[in-house]
């Protein structure tokens, strides 16, 4: 009895493990600040818990708020020059907040500074020093999953003239502009006439 009481043990804690990868996996994801009176704001706590320092904090109608990972009920995110935690209880997932629904992806790096603007299944916008005004916009699809054990989804896109593909890898980053921490590696490859290559950290946001 008592050595099957140990195998009933092991089992349990291998399906609470489970549990928590699978819970893991609806990371990074868009989320709505509910349940929070309008006359106060959602703090951003220095660590997973209330007795960590208020670094930042969320309106009480916040929306588009992306947790990049969770640790027990606390939820990582950004706020202006810092990452923090808020409790997830103050935090709604959106049905369509990851990456393969969400309705804008933001992506930037350093040396050189660039950003690009993406809208799956319609429009990329690259901007680098040089042509940070107008930028580089191409058509595109959508984001579609390259099967690997670490999680990679494509996006593939035209102008015409040069071909547009951006690979974004489910993992840290850190993109060398903020303390900020980013849930997505990106890598920007424009091919053609003066073609480039970038490389960054992404953010979903609508």
């Amino acid at each position: 009895m008592m050595r099957m009481a140990g195998v009933i043990r092991v089992l349990c804690a291998l399906l609470l493990l489970g549990t928590a990868a699978a819970a893991q996996s609806d990371y990074p994801r868009l989320h709505d600040v509910v349940g929070v009176a309008s006359n106060d704001v959602l703090n951003v706590r220095g660590g997973p818990g209330a007795s960590f320092p208020v670094v930042g904090e969320l309106a009480y109608d916040a929306r588009a708020v992306e947790v990049i990972r969770a640790e027990g009920n606390w939820g990582m995110v950004n706020v202006p020059e810092a990452v923090g935690w808020a409790a997830l209880r103050f935090l709604a997932p959106r049905a369509e907040g990851d990456i393969s629904t969400v309705q804008r992806l933001t992506c930037g790096g350093t040396e050189p500074f660039w950003k690009i603007d993406i809208l799956p299944g319609q429009s990329a916008t690259v901007k680098t020093p040089v042509n940070y005004e107008v930028g580089d916009t191409f058509s595109v699809g959508l984001m579609r999953r390259a099967y690997n054990p670490l999680e990679k989804w494509v996006l593939l896109g035209a102008d015409g003239a040069r071909n547009l593909s951006v690979v974004v890898a489910k993992t840290y980053c850190n993109n060398g502009m903020s303390d900020n921490e980013f849930g997505f590696d990106a890598t920007v490859i424009v091919a053609g006439t003066d073609g480039y290559v970038l490389s960054g950290c992404c953010e979903l946001s609508e």
